[in-house]
């Protein structure tokens, strides 16, 4: 009996503990958004570069660490230089003058437009079963096979060519208008666009066209080979939170009771920053399909402010990509914040784990347009929510000689908020005027005003807050943000076709391309293994008999065999001359008069039918020629002689005058000449 007292009574006292506190509740991450488009951005930025939306006329200032979605377009100025991050594993790079459009950016694959410029593509992972990569340029398009480096000249409106190189094992298919090939690693290809030769390419080495552009896409991949090897993917992270390998340079891992290994920035990290706190330092942004996205100055934040939560956690700020139990993948998000509105201000602050996934952008999803009250039917009793007009809001001033945060007090050492999650430094805040107008302004709000803001929860929130979006804002932004439209589109007085089909479905036009471009829509040749690929059984026997080499790239269709029973063919067959027999009815037959073309015109075609065979008389042959006997003179017999051989010759001493020269002299004497 006294033991069941003892543990009522510990019921009792444990159960507001864990009402009040959540002490040991598990925080569980298994929250799935309502928008999860894919989402690059902007890794390295150096130069000026501009963006505009899918649904905006407006060019937009690029900076590091904007995010980059499905329709967008970028154009970089004069000597600039910028890097777009799609994953850990594939990154694009973008030359001076040059335009690129993201034309489909999904799990399945990536397709991008350059009408403009110059580009290096470096994939260092690829499997072409599980996603596509491909490039449309001006009337050609790039489909990546491999793991590797690519570069993309598209040039300019005035020229009309378009040259690709392919490096480090690469190897890509590229097509035109009215073919395709292939492009390994080490070579490039020069692509004719109009002229003569339009349609036709050249290949030579890709080293050819090395330049300072190449160099530095080179020493980006020392820089990114050298974060990756310092990273945490699958340790502490997954592949979703790309963007992560930023933080082993700005700080470390630690481990905590309740959230396992967390990240703690570095001190001299974050003391750069005066009074720095989780989303304060940099400025909002409107992105579709999202909304409001918050895009962070802190070059090592982007996947601190899109993935898992801020925690503060004995007196300092940490990172923690997931709660306690995970049961789904890293979404990406637009600000995992609180956003609410205080009187005059707009105030934020880091998302706590204990408070769920709270969603300030819903608003446009489903109420998008409304203004004004909103109306809530609750188990049949209606509420009106009165909403703060978007450009009057509500002017609600603080107390008046309201002090303002101390050091201390901004660190939550202090005053400690409810429940312990957020110190009140945290809470950020702007004039609602200025909200998504302008890149600064931004401070801790008033302690009054951070006091009531962090004792709501998200729960007791009725609805999230109407903010302005960049229609309401009628083109009224700071030029930090806006700006005029950029020189190198500004010269473009004709869009330029890329590509060399039309994307329909946004999905990848390699298979069909392939089959339209080289097969001419037919079957290929099946590949015939040799004899170093087939093996040969040891109880079997030889086989020398060697297999006819298949000949063509296709499957060309066999043509139908003529027999008794197929039909009659509808063509019209060409007469075929019949030579003339040896009797005489067949010659009568020939004289007679044929059919003309126009008698043919309404009747039926003739059948064919083969010449009458002529009889083959024997051939004559001579009787075999006698052969008589060939006449042979009788051997002559020679007789010996005797004849005594002849005395042998003497001979005489040759004279003197014997040896002068039989020829007369070459000159006559002198005097000779004299008397003559």
């Amino acid at each position: 009996m006294q033991n069941i007292k003892n543990f009522l009574r510990a019921v009792f006292l444990v159960i507001p503990l864990l009402l009040a506190g959540n002490v040991f509740a598990v925080v569980y991450d298994d929250y799935t958004p309502e928008v999860t488009a894919r989402v690059a951005r902007i890794g390295f930025l150096r130069g000026e570069a501009q963006i505009r939306r899918a649904d905006s006329q407006d060019w937009e200032r690029a900076t590091q660490n904007l995010p980059i979605v499905e329709g967008d377009q970028l154009a970089t100025t004069s000597g600039s230089r910028l890097e777009i991050q799609f994953n850990s594993q594939t990154y694009l790079r973008l030359a001076e003058n040059s335009i690129l459009r993201i034309v489909t950016l999904k799990d399945e694959g990536i397709a991008v437009s350059l009408p403009e410029g110059t580009m290096n593509l470096r994939v260092l992972s690829f499997d072409k079963s599980r996603a596509f990569f491909e490039i449309d340029a001006p009337q050609t398009t790039i489909a990546v096979q491999k793991a590797g480096m690519y570069r993309v000249d598209a040039g300019s409106k005035k020229n009309s060519e378009v040259r690709v190189a392919v490096t480090d094992s690469g190897e890509a298919r590229i097509y035109a208008e009215s073919s395709g090939f292939s492009l390994r690693s080490g070579r490039s290809a020069r692509l004719y666009l109009d002229g003569n030769f339009a349609g036709e390419w050249e290949t030579g080495d890709a080293s050819r066209y090395a330049d300072e552009f190449d160099q530095w896409a080179l020493d980006r991949d020392a820089t990114i080979a050298k974060r990756l090897r310092n990273a945490n993917y699958d340790q502490y992270y997954d592949r979703d939170i790309y963007g992560a390998e930023d933080l082993s340079e700005y700080g470390e891992w630690v481990s905590t009771k309740k959230y396992g290994y967390v990240w703690k920035p570095y001190r001299d990290t974050t003391s750069r920053y005066a009074d720095w706190s989780p989303y304060r330092y940099g400025h909002w942004r409107w992105i579709p399909p999202y909304g409001w996205t918050w895009v962070n100055d802190e070059p090592w934040g982007w996947a601190t402010y899109h993935h898992g939560r801020w925690i503060w956690d004995d007196g300092y700020w940490a990172w923690t990509p997931y709660g306690q139990k995970r049961l789904r993948r890293s979404w990406w998000s637009p600000g995992l914040v609180v956003v609410t509105y205080s009187g005059s201000l707009i105030c934020w602050y880091p998302l706590p784990y204990d408070y769920g996934y709270y969603d300030y952008n819903s608003h446009y999803r489903h109420n998008r347009g409304h203004r004004g009250n909103t109306t809530i039917i609750n188990n049949n009793t209606t509420v009106i929510v009165n909403n703060p007009p978007v450009n009057n809001p509500p002017v609600n001033n603080p107390p008046v000689n309201q002090p303002e945060y101390t050091n201390e007090q901004r660190t939550g050492r202090l005053l400690t908020p409810t429940f312990g999650r957020v110190p009140p430094g945290s809470v950020i805040s702007v004039d609602a005027s200025g909200f998504g107008r302008d890149t600064k302004g931004y401070r801790p709000a008033p302690m009054g005003t951070a006091q009531t803001v962090i004792t709501k929860t998200p729960e007791t929130i009725e609805s999230p807050p109407i903010l302005p979006d960049m229609k309401d804002l009628n083109g009224k932004v700071s030029r930090e943000i806006l700006i005029e439209r950029p020189e190198v589109v500004a010269k473009e007085d004709t869009k330029i076709r890329t590509g060399a089909g039309d994307r329909n479905d946004g999905g990848s036009m390699d298979e069909k391309l392939r089959q339209t471009r080289i097969y001419g829509n037919r079957p290929p040749v099946e590949t015939i293994p040799t004899r170093s690929e087939t093996t040969i059984e040891p109880n079997s026997e030889p086989n020398d008999r060697k297999e006819t080499r298949r000949t063509g790239a296709v499957v060309r269709p066999e043509r139908p065999q003529e027999n008794s029973d197929s039909p009659v063919k509808t063509r019209r067959e060409i007469p075929v001359f019949n030579p003339p027999s040896d009797s005489s009815d067949d010659r009568k037959e020939e004289r007679k008069p044929t059919r003309t073309r126009r008698d043919d015109e309404n009747q039926s075609p003739p059948i064919y039918a083969p010449p009458p065979q002529r009889e083959e008389k024997p051939r004559y042959e001579p009787p075999p020629r006698e052969e008589k006997p060939r006449y042979e003179p009788p051997p002559r017999e020679e007789k010996p002689r005797n004849d005594p051989p002849p005395p042998p010759r003497e001979e005489k001493p040759r004279q003197e005058e014997d040896r002068k020269p039989s020829q007369p002299p070459l000159s006559r004497p002198k005097e000779e000449k004299d008397g003559r």
